[in-house]
């Protein structure tokens, strides 16, 4: 019996009316103490950045991605395409040992101005590329998000990025919420379609992990592993946590979500086809070097692929029309 199946048999709390969880949440009265914490929190610091918040700066860029990557020749065009689509300015690529023809799909991009391509070796080099892109980038852009290939930010009812972002102009940190899609029954990926089109069996709910976006204006407390999942930083000598797509500030690795309403995810196609999910498996991890994706760690996940979700399909006519796939 895996953990999961040990979670439901012990009817632990293995999800809510909002998120789905990978591990049992016991909520018990420290929890309770903590949540309570939470909302007084929330609302100081929301009275804090009404008055206190930084005010906004010229930047070259509004909205930048910032990607490590390997062998992702075979999608990256249409990661790039889809973003460009959604009101993204600008792509800082880390490439990171890639044995494949990156370089023919993204030269182009390179050429228009829209991507900075830098040539990473580290292994594994995933926080230690973005110390490099604070170091040497952050002032370009005012909000980075550090996404991967796999990883298509959905609004839901807003079609530009640049739109839906305006309503935390004043916080350090947004945090968007993963929706998890797996193989959708594919065996063998089809490289004449979109990976938009092909995957679209999720899990029920979003999963209580995500991405970010960081507005550039403000210090990072910390780089440390997970990161791009959440980051916290430094103003006025205070540790600020992230607010997310809720508008609920998060501490204590509790996700508040009020009355339940969102307007974008974080479509993640986190294996694609099986053959896919193998592929990216055997290349190794730019967080860890060893990959953890084990047959088990797979079917973990794709066993919760309950649901379909097809909000992302709004964009695909748009985006076919910018990969050149109609006549």
């Amino acid at each position: 019996m895996n953990s999961l199946d040990e979670a439901v048999a012990k009817n632990k709390i293995i999800q809510d009316n909002y998120f789905c969880y990978m591990r049992s949440h016991k909520r018990g009265p420290r929890w309770i103490v903590k949540y309570t914490i939470s909302i007084v929190v929330d609302c100081i610091l929301k009275l804090f950045f009404l008055f206190c918040g930084k005010p906004t700066q010229k930047h070259n860029y509004e909205i930048s991605i910032c990607t490590i990557f390997k062998n992702e020749a075979p999608f990256i065009k249409e990661w790039i395409e889809y973003h460009l689509l959604l009101g993204v300015d600008h792509f800082y690529l880390y490439n990171n040992n890639s044995e494949d023809d990156y370089l023919g799909v993204i030269e182009q991009y390179i050429e228009k101005g829209c991507v900075t391509l830098i040539d990473w070796p580290d292994n594994p080099g995933q926080i230690s590329a973005y110390k490099h892109f604070y170091n040497n980038y952050r002032n370009d852009t005012h909000w980075v998000s550090f996404l991967d290939c796999d990883e298509f930010i959905c609004p839901l009812i807003a079609t530009s990025i640049k739109v839906w972002i305006k309503k935390f102009e004043k916080f350090p940190v947004i945090m968007m919420y993963w929706k998890m899609f797996g193989t959708s029954g594919r065996i063998m990926h089809d490289y004449t379609k979109s990976v938009i089109e092909q995957y679209f069996v999720s899990w029920p709910k979003l999963y209580n992990v995500g991405k970010l976006f960081y507005n550039t204006q403000y210090d990072v407390a910390d780089f440390h592993l997970g990161m791009m999942h959440t980051l916290s930083v430094k103003y006025l000598g205070i540790t600020i946590p992230p607010i997310n797509i809720f508008g609920k500030f998060v501490m204590y690795g509790i996700h508040r979500a009020g009355k339940g309403k969102y307007d974008l995810q974080v479509n993640h196609y986190w294996s694609k086809s099986y053959q896919s999910y193998e592929a990216k498996h055997k290349r190794g991890d730019a967080a860890f070097g060893n990959s953890p994706r084990t047959y088990d760690y797979f079917l973990a996940h794709e066993n919760r692929n309950t649901s379909f979700d097809f909000s992302i399909m709004r964009f695909i006519i748009q985006l076919k029309h910018r990969l050149n796939f109609l006549l």
